[in-house]
Parts: C-alpha cells; structure tokens; sequence
C-alpha cells in the first residue's frame, strides 16, 4: 500500500500552513517526519488522517485519487491516527478503551462483558504476542506506556495499513521508551505502515527508514536514513549552521544576602520531602530524578500540597500556612504543569479563551467583569507575539496548534494581564513533546523571566535541559532531596551520579 500526497495546500486566515508540500509514505516502512514547531507536521497528518481536508492538493492510494472527509473515511481505507495528546477514556478499562464503540452485545443491546475481555486480548495477542497487559484494569492506572500501547491496538483493530504516530515517547522514561520502539520496529513487518512524528531526534534515526523534512509549512527533502545523523537533521530544520546548542543562560552568581523568594525547611508531603529548599531572584533550579523519585512530586508541593505531612513554608519573608493552588496564585507562584492537555489547556477552547482562563479580568471593561472580546483579542495577541506563538488567530481552537505552541499558551496564560505578577514560576517538562527549534524559544523565555528577577523552578526528565538552564540542581532519589550540585560543575556523570544517590 503506498499512499502519495501531492501538492497539498492548506490555508487558515492570514497563514498557509502548508505550501505544495509532497510526500509518500508506504505499509513496509517506518517514515520519520520531522521539523521546527509549527512547520506543519500536525496539520499534515491531519489532513492524512481524515480531520483535515486540505485547500487544495491530490491524495493518491495505491493509484487511485481519493478525498478522506473524516477520520471514518480514513480509518476505512486503511489510516489511523493515535494522537500525541492520547485519547483514552480514564473511567474505563483497558479492554472498554480497545473495543470503545465497538463492544459486542446480546440482545443488541446488553455488553457481552466475556466476549468483550477475549476480543480485547485477542488484539493485544494478535499484535503484540510478548505484551502482557492487565485489561481488566482502569485505563489510568496502567503505566503510560501501557496507556500508549492500547491506544495503538484500538487503532489497529481494523485492516490498517498506516498508522500515524504523534510524539509516542513524549513522557515516557527510557525503559519504556525502548518497549515501544521494538513495537514501532515490528508493525511494518506486520504489513503496518508507520508514519512516525517525534522531537527525539536519536528516536527519529533508530527507528526510521525514510525521513522526510518539513521548513514553514514546505518540503525540504525527503532521504533514507541509513547514513544520516543529527547534525545534518538539524541543519535542514532550522536551515542553521547550529547543532542544537541552546542560547547561554544567566550564570552569574547568585548573591545568597538576598532573601529567598521562597523556602520550606522539613517539607513532607506523601511523595517527597526535602530539609531545606530556597529560591533566590534571578535563579533557575533545576531537580533532577529518576522515574518515582520525587522530584517532580516535589515541585508540584510548593504550588499545591494538600497531602502535606510536615514542614514550614516562608514566601517573600511571610509564613505560609495554605498551600494551595488559589492561595499560592495570589501570592504570586505560577505552575506550567506536564500533560498540558490534562492538566493546563481546555481542548475546544480558542488561543483566546485559554490564554486568558487564569486572568479573565484582563480582558473585562471594569470591576463588574463585564468581558470584552475585542480587549481580550488584543492581550491574546500581545501574548502570541511575545511567545512567537504560530497560529492563524487568537481564535483558532488550540488542539490545531502543533505540540510547541500549545506548550506556549501553557506558559502564556500566567502572562496573559500580568506581567510582573508572578514572583516565582514553577515548570514541570516544560518541553515534553516540543521540538528543538521551540525548545530553544522556550528555554530562552525562562532565562529572560530569570534574568527580570523572577525565581524559577525546572523538573524535568531531560539532562540536557536542565544542564543548560539551571544555575544551581538538586537530586532526588527514593522521594528524598539527596544532594545538590552547582554550575559550572554539571555534567552527565555527576547528574546520573546524582540521581543514583550519591550524595555531593
């Protein structure tokens, strides 16, 4: 089966997303594309998936021209699309999520539970026979690369012969990471097709047989992977004679006389604990963990504790008794969490509406909170243009921005009517499923609010990352803040010597 995208045009008010862009892709490959944020990878497997009808433009399959008005009609003629941002229904189980509107009944009517159970095993065997998944369980209590790999059997449950994978490995730690790459090797074997979008450009390389290179909406080549390497990736992204090396951060020292923005002394929460912990003006620290080691628990407590155990809280010299969301919001704390589908942006909501759910009274006439669309238009795209954020309008829905603008409109709101509000702001992988060009941006935005003064906090999952933004990192490991290290003495040894509990 090969499938030949020509010419294809797609158009919003005041940009064209993609410009004659042509590609082929085929059942007997794994065909890797990739591109700076908002280079219109999104929109292209969208439109190759059936959610999409481009402006102008020729599908072929297997010879004949066809037209996909829906995912239906793609899911029909072979094409699924398991998302980046996942849709699975948490309340119900593995085996409801694979056979979700397809259940088997009695009666017509009543869900045959038993042949529900078997035919949901019978797809996981069929297609991943050395997988061992627990159905009967909820669907949110399996790991995520579980969740990952139903996503992929529900998808595959009819005669698909390409399936479009977005950004699989986003949040996953590096040994689940290398499950679902052996599954992604394998499909095309089993006569699958795979269309595969990731900001690892190491994944991108491994897993690859073709590549194929989006610019601003056009074809830049399409090549065998065989031979490539990152740097000559890079260089066709961004059209660039850099590697991928981030701007320089603020590494100036801090001056440890001025009083912490904030400090806990005998924090305990369920999930983490730490002895001391203070953030100065001007600092970006970063934590650092493996899989289940706090860190991330940890950075979450200083937003939100409601399973705190122990320990005193001080913010801006005052004693913190509520630490709560609300509470450390009007203190002046911002929290940019991970998952920025679940937990940070309304999926059928505007740029507009997003960016303003925090401070909607930026946008209101007076006190009474009268809102006013054009005054919230104008703050939108204020926003928009200091985060570089591409989208056709402040009122484009935000699930069709592509993975790093929508990470953009995460941090946007808290900046959206204020400013110099927030005195201390909190990222969790602030560039999970970001590529490199809008990682950079990203990064840069964190240097320039530390560099206005605000304390910055960073857990993340990345090394690199955080080596390159953080002045100062500390180690969790087993749920405990073990040690802490300093630049300019980062490097790989001593973070994974770090996080494996030795102590600095």
């Amino acid at each position: 089966m090969a499938i030949i995208l020509s010419d294809i045009v797609m158009d919003y008010p005041g940009t064209r997303a993609l410009d004659r862009v042509g590609v082929e892709f085929r059942d007997d490959e794994v065909h890797g594309l990739i591109g700076e944020n908002g280079a219109g990878k999104t929109t292209l497997v969208s439109i190759l998936g059936g959610s999409r009808l481009a402006t102008a433009g020729r599908m072929t399959l297997d010879g004949e021209e066809v037209r996909l008005t829906d995912a239906g009609d793609a899911l029909a003629r072979g094409i699924a699309h398991v998302s980046q941002e996942g849709s699975l229904v948490p309340g119900l189980t593995a085996a409801e999520n694979i056979l979700l509107g397809a259940e088997p009944r009695r009666l017509g009517a009543i869900v045959d539970r038993r042949a529900l159970s078997r035919q949901a095993r019978e797809l996981l065997t069929r297609w991943f026979p050395d997988v061992e998944i627990d159905l009967d369980a909820p669907v949110e209590s399996l790991p995520y690369a579980d969740q990952k790999i139903v996503e992929i059997v529900r998808a595959l449950r009819g005669s698909v012969r390409i399936l479009i994978l977005d950004e699989p490995t986003a949040t996953l730690p590096a040994r689940e990471k290398e499950r679902l790459w052996a599954i992604v090797r394998r499909l095309p074997t089993q006569g699958v097709g795979v269309v595969l979008i990731s900001h690892f450009l190491s994944e991108i390389l491994a897993l690859s047989d073709r590549i194929t290179v989006l610019r601003d909406g056009r074809l830049v080549e399409t090549f065998s992977a065989a031979g490539a390497d990152e740097a000559r990736l890079v260089r066709l992204m961004l059209q660039r004679g850099q590697t991928g090396g981030a701007v320089d951060a603020p590494r100036g020292a801090v001056d440890t006389a001025v009083p912490p923005v904030i400090e806990v002394s005998d924090w305990q929460t369920a999930d983490a604990t730490a002895g001391h912990f203070a953030v100065r003006p001007g600092e970006i620290v970063g934590l650092i963990g493996l899989t289940g080691s706090g860190h991330f628990a940890f950075a979450r407590s200083l937003y939100d504790a409601p399973d705190r155990i122990g320990g005193a809280m001080r913010f801006a010299g005052e004693e913190v008794a509520d630490v709560s969301a609300a509470a450390m919001r009007r203190r002046g704390v911002a929290f940019v969490p991970d998952h920025r589908m679940i937990h940070s942006l309304v999926a059928d909501w505007s740029v507009r509406e997003n960016l303003a759910m925090v401070h909607p009274e930026a946008g209101a006439l007076s006190a009474l909170g009268i809102l006013r669309p054009a005054r919230e238009g104008r703050e939108a795209r204020r926003v928009m243009g200091r985060l570089a954020v591409k989208a056709s309008s402040p009122e484009q829905i935000v699930t069709e921005l592509s993975g790093g603008n929508k990470q953009k409109i995460s941090i946007g709101k808290w900046l959206y009517g204020a400013e110099d509000r927030y005195r201390l702001m909190i990222f969790v992988e602030p560039t999970e499923g970001v590529d490199i060009g809008a990682k950079r941006e990203i990064h840069q935005l964190m240097k320039d609010l530390a560099r206005a003064g605000c304390a910055v906090v960073v857990a993340s999952s990345d090394l690199i990352e955080i080596a390159d933004l953080a002045t100062r990192v500390v180690s969790f490991a087993g749920g405990h803040a073990i040690g802490e290290l300093h630049w300019p003495n980062f490097s790989e040894q001593s973070f994974i010597a770090a996080m494996a509990g030795a102590r600095s």
